[in-house]
């Protein structure tokens, strides 16, 4: 999980814990989790002015990207 707000760990990590049998790693920095060669692909779920660069560092680094919409602001993104 990754998130800059570390507040939510404790509460969102208990629920993935209770839902796969295991407690997931934690990370507040997305570039971290980029660089990670055992991570194959990313959910981004961000403020929508977010989307378009996490998913465009994402597909940089090699990973599956699954983007909500928006997927940017305009057409150039």
């Amino acid at each position: 999980l990754c998130d800059v707000d570390r507040n939510v760990f404790p509460e969102v990590a208990k629920a993935v814990e209770a839902a796969q049998g295991s407690a997931p790693s934690l990370e507040g920095d997305l570039r971290r989790v980029l660089d990670d060669k055992t991570i194959d692909a990313l959910v981004v779920a961000t403020p929508d002015h977010w989307h378009a660069l996490a998913t465009v560092w994402a597909c940089q680094a090699g990973k599956h990207v699954y983007v909500e919409k928006p997927a940017s602001h305009n057409v150039w993104e």
